[in-house]
């Protein structure tokens, strides 16, 4: 096993893989510990560990612990908590790091770990590239002959009472809301959020039982909520994934709301509070061309970076923004919290609609997104597409055919064993032959499953 170890958003595998297998896990703590120490070399070190729902996280949150006290950092502990929770608490308590036990939306036979620095940021890739050689210079580490003592942190009751804080109170009275919390850690403070700010909330995957997380429920399954946003007449529903950095949305009439718009509307929002520094808005090369120019028409700026929150957050502290996002339902506000939150996401949302007061379905109009698909293939292996000529050459000519109006993207999952296709075309008769074609052409050139 030889590294990287590190995807686009930390580590992640199957729950008995190789890089959640104890030895390691208790090496990668250890290797953390160290490299959090290089920067404050004379100073006792503390750090907070959270997790999601997951059966499995208990053990590795303790070999990570085991790890850490070996390196000579006391950990608190914060439970079972939202990622975005964790960022909190390192920002609050001013601690030199976090630990996040979660595989995000991926199912409860998977697991892996999301590494924040000091203010919550999450590390670059830079610095996990640190950690990764630290990783190969560590041998196993003997099991303690006792658990190492940390120290309990009610992580998830600052969360709820910082994030409530973010609405006027009883802001939501006469609301009707639908929150899918995914089995995961949201179940335990969005829907009170919420309620606390006067909403009449419906539970959904609201009873986590450790293996029953994302499991046909929450961002990745939105079908159920919105059938039960129409059963109920709910203003909104509202979907986590299983750690609750991610925002799908659906729209009073049962529709799922494209998270390009989600940003176009937070950003038309956020310029009229004055909350837009350098009219400037941080996504992905996966948002839509069509969110550019509903942005152009508001004499605002949108900057694209490499996929994944983590870019988008860099970006922002980079140039002094506080708006980023991607598609996929991940967003930032950084004057509320530097780390990407779909319950501080969704806030901003109902403020935003309590200000134009009109229904989601209504303002969702303003922003016409270009005809768009994704699909996903599996691949035995990641070949590198940018010395891959032949492919290269194909899709120069897919994407001409297309004109100025359309674009193709590949790119590997950082997660998964899969290469994601995308095709934004003027048409969607057009977006669907190109991507045919696409398909045929990925098949020739790669190593599909």
């Amino acid at each position: 096993m030889k590294p990287p170890y590190f995807g686009t958003d930390g580590i992640r595998d199957a729950v008995d893989g190789p890089l959640l297998a104890e030895n390691f896990v208790r090496r990668l703590g250890y290797a953390y510990g160290n490299h959090i120490r290089e920067s404050s070399p004379n100073k006792p070190l503390h750090v907070v560990i959270g997790r999601d729902t997951r059966a499995s996280g208990s053990a590795l949150s303790t070999w990570l612990t085991e790890g850490l006290d070996a390196a000579g950092v006391k950990v608190f502990d914060g439970g079972i908590v939202p990622t975005p929770a964790v960022a909190l608490a390192v920002r609050q308590l001013d601690l030199d790091g976090g630990l996040v036990v979660t595989a995000s939306h991926n199912p409860a036979t998977d697991n892996g770990i999301k590494l924040f620095g000091p203010g919550g940021l999450k590390l670059t890739t830079a610095e996990e590239a640190i950690i990764e050689k630290r990783l190969e210079e560590t041998p196993d580490l003997p099991r303690p002959a006792r658990p190492p003592a940390s120290f309990g942190l009610d992580a998830r009751r600052h969360y709820k009472q910082f994030v409530t804080g973010i609405l006027p109170p009883n802001a939501l009275v006469g609301w009707t809301i639908c929150v899918d919390a995914a089995n995961g850690a949201t179940a335990y403070t969005s829907p009170e959020i919420l309620e606390a700010l006067g909403a009449r909330v419906i539970r959904l995957g609201a009873l986590p039982d450790g293996h029953n997380i994302n499991a046909n429920c929450g961002s990745e399954y939105p079908a159920i909520l919105a059938e039960t946003v129409r059963t109920h007449g709910a203003n909104i529903g509202i979907a986590h994934d299983g750690d609750g950095d991610r925002l799908i949305v659906i729209d009073e009439t049962g529709a799922t709301v494209d998270g390009d718009c989600l940003i176009g509307l937070l950003a038309q929002h956020l310029h009229v509070e004055g909350r837009l520094p350098g009219d400037t808005v941080v996504t992905t090369v996966m948002s839509n061309a069509g969110l550019a120019a509903f942005l152009e028409k508001q004499n605002l700026r949108l900057e694209r970076t490499p996929v994944g929150d983590r870019n988008v957050l860099h970006r922002l502290l980079e140039g002094g923004f506080q708006l980023g996002g991607e598609n996929s339902g991940h967003l930032i506000v950084t004057d509320r919290l530097p780390a990407g939150d779909g319950c501080i996401g969704a806030l901003e949302l109902l403020a935003c609609l309590l200000r134009r007061g009109e229904p989601l379905s209504q303002a969702r109009k303003a922003i016409t997104l270009f005809p768009q698909k994704l699909i996903n293939l599996r691949v035995r292996e990641k070949v590198p597409l940018e010395g891959h000529a032949g492919l290269q050459n194909e899709l120069v000519a897919l994407e001409t055919n297309l004109g100025k109006s359309g674009r193709i993207l590949l790119r590997y999952s950082g997660t998964e064993p899969k290469i994601r296709l995308l095709v934004e075309a003027s048409t969607p008769e057009l977006v669907d032959q190109t991507l045919d074609e696409l398909q045929k052409t990925v098949a020739r050139h790669l190593p599909l499953l």
